[in-house]
């Protein structure tokens, strides 16, 4: 049941990851190109930046799965 919790948590930051990531998207096909000024102007850090928000989706896979494990601590522990 456990994996239950996981899942969903992971499920859900996915899917924010993957929302955020598709705004970035759009704000870049409207003519406003934020990530690719960002490499252009700040060079490697604009590049890691850019990057990053590449990786929006696993790091929402990610978080999602860590905060299922704080709240839902001590139901988790009574699975065992």
């Amino acid at each position: 049941m456990k994996f239950v919790y996981y899942g969903f948590g992971g499920f859900i930051g996915g899917v924010c990851g993957v929302v955020i990531n598709m705004v970035f998207y759009w704000l870049e096909k409207s003519g406003n190109p934020l990530l690719t000024n960002l490499g252009r102007e700040y060079g490697v850090l604009g590049r890691f930046v850019g990057e990053l928000v590449n990786t929006l989706p696993l790091i929402g896979v990610v978080l999602g799965v860590v905060l299922v494990r704080t709240i839902f601590k001590t139901e988790l522990e009574k699975m065992d």
